[in-house]
């Protein structure tokens, strides 16, 4: 019997595979795009049902005009605190629109996505939730997608449904809490400011820093990523101490 090998044994350590690279170049200047914000971290309207937080493939339209006090978050993979005192902290809709009147990004789809990416049928996401969304994103001439995940499991759905809109054609980044988790699963670029899980996109109630974000986000899109699953440490920190 040879040391090294034994026929038919199995090892017992999951080692995941990476997906194959899809990319869409940026061929626009910011101040002429069209950028839409999905996320994986729960958001949805207060009149909406619920996402089923034991697992839940569904998606949520979100319109761009809605005021930000309308929307909630319903997830049980992380601590909903930080979303409950200012949406924005995962789903930054009023940065969008004051980027949009400052000039900075042409205009915002007329509608967005939530999804609940914790515990949820990959399989699904892959097939159904994620070429769906990409498709409406596509239908509304979008340019730019940028997206963000809650736990662990959101970070891989998000990337997921990311991959799928930049394989219809749009620039996609994700802006990750856990971006080893963004990584392995193959997102075409990653911002990453040091913030905890339920805040990606800043802090609650800190514009500046949620806006800097954004920008950075954006102009790493436009002006640096130039090629597939390149990730960048935005130098923003917050820290949630409970």
């Amino acid at each position: 019997m040879k040391l090294t090998v034994v026929e038919g044994m199995q090892s017992e350590i999951f080692v995941p595979v990476t997906p194959s690279p899809v990319w869409s170049e940026l061929k626009k200047p910011l101040n002429e795009c069209r950028v839409a914000f999905i996320t994986a971290g729960g958001i949805h309207q207060k009149t909406q049902t619920p996402y089923d937080t034991s697992g839940d493939y569904t998606y949520r339209v979100i319109p761009s005009d809605i005021p930000t006090s309308e929307l909630m978050v319903t997830h049980g993979g992380f601590d909903n605190s930080d979303i409950n005192k200012d949406v924005n902290a995962m789903f930054p809709l009023d940065r969008l629109r004051e980027l949009v009147a400052e000039g900075f990004i042409g205009s915002l789809a007329g509608e967005m996505y939530g999804f609940m990416g914790g515990g949820g049928n990959v399989d699904k996401f892959r097939t159904e939730t994620g070429p769906e969304i990409a498709a409406k994103l596509k239908a509304q001439g979008v340019d730019i997608v940028l997206c963000t995940g809650g736990c662990g499991t959101c970070h891989r759905s998000a990337t997921i449904v990311t991959r799928c809109c930049e394989a219809a054609g749009m620039s996609c980044c994700v802006i990750a809490a856990l971006p080893p988790i963004a990584k392995q699963q193959g997102a075409p670029r990653i911002t990453a400011p040091h913030v905890p899980i339920g805040s990606n996109a800043g802090e609650p109630n800190n514009p500046g820093m949620q806006t800097a974000i954004l920008k950075d986000t954006l102009n790493f899109i436009a002006r640096e990523a130039d090629h597939y699953g390149m990730c960048k440490v935005l130098p923003y920190e917050y820290r949630h101490n409970v």
